[in-house]
Order: C-alpha cells, then sequence, then structure tokens
C-alpha cells in the first residue's frame, strides 16, 4: 500500500435480504469505480463479529485534490447510488494523516507522514522510556 496522506472510508452493513444482489454488484460493477485514475490503492474489509459496520471500503489518494476529483466522478456518483440500494447504515469519512508531539525534547512531531529517520526514532524511545 502506498504512503498516502488522505484515506476515504465507507463503512456499511448488508442486510441478509440484499447479499446476492450486494455480491453480484461487488463482481460486476464496481470494476470502473475502484480503479478510477485518482485512487492510489483500494481496500476492502469485512467485520464477522456480527456488529455494525460489516463492510468497510477504503480509498486511498495522494492528495486532496484527486480525493475531490473522485468524489465528484460519474463513477463515484453512479457507485453510491447503487450502494444505495443494497446497503443499510452507510457512512462515510475522509482521514487526514497528522502528527503527534510526544515530547518537547523532540525536535519535530513523530508521526509526520511514516517518515521518521533511525536517530529520531532512537530520541523518541529514549523519551519514552523514561
Amino acid at each position: 500500500m502506498p504512503d498516502t496522506h488522505n484515506v476515504y472510508e465507507i463503512e456499511f452493513d448488508v442486510p441478509a435480504s440484499r447479499r446476492d444482489a450486494f455480491e453480484e454488484w461487488l463482481s460486476e460493477d464496481i470494476v470502473e469505480w475502484v480503479s478510477h485514475e485518482t485512487i492510489a490503492y483500494f481496500q476492502v474489509f469485512q467485520n464477522d463479529t456480527g456488529m455494525s459496520p460489516e463492510v468497510k471500503f477504503v480509498f486511498g489518494f495522494e492528495t486532496l485534490e484527486e480525493w475531490a476529483t473522485f468524489v465528484g466522478s460519474a463513477a463515484h456518483e453512479d457507485a453510491i447510488e447503487s450502494l444505495s440500494g443494497l446497503a443499510e447504515n452507510r457512512e462515510a469519512i475522509l482521514w487526514q494523516r497528522a502528527s503527534v508531539k510526544l515530547d518537547e525534547t523532540l525536535d519535530r512531531p513523530v508521526g509526520d507522514g511514516g517518515t521518521i529517520r533511525t536517530n529520531e526514532r532512537h530520541s523518541a524511545d529514549a523519551v519514552l522510556s523514561q
């Protein structure tokens, strides 16, 4: 999975009465949607615990502009319309990478895009072990 800074998640439940139609839609109709040129990666997660949400689609984008292009595309609008007829409790959220300042002795936040250099990692480990 590429190191993306913007993650768009769509979570939902699929009622048992619509499961076959949903599976058919997955296998036949979402290729254009999930292969949109702006998507860096696409993943599917399933929750088999019986708790909601049951399914999560995760789309990664390098920039907010790419995400905006995607959500404004006909492919996305058509897919969401189809999904609305198949799923319940649908929610979508855009996540952006953030940083956390762990200690004043660090010269920058840890977690700024996953690019912690080795010496900074050792400094963070030293601070956390105190």
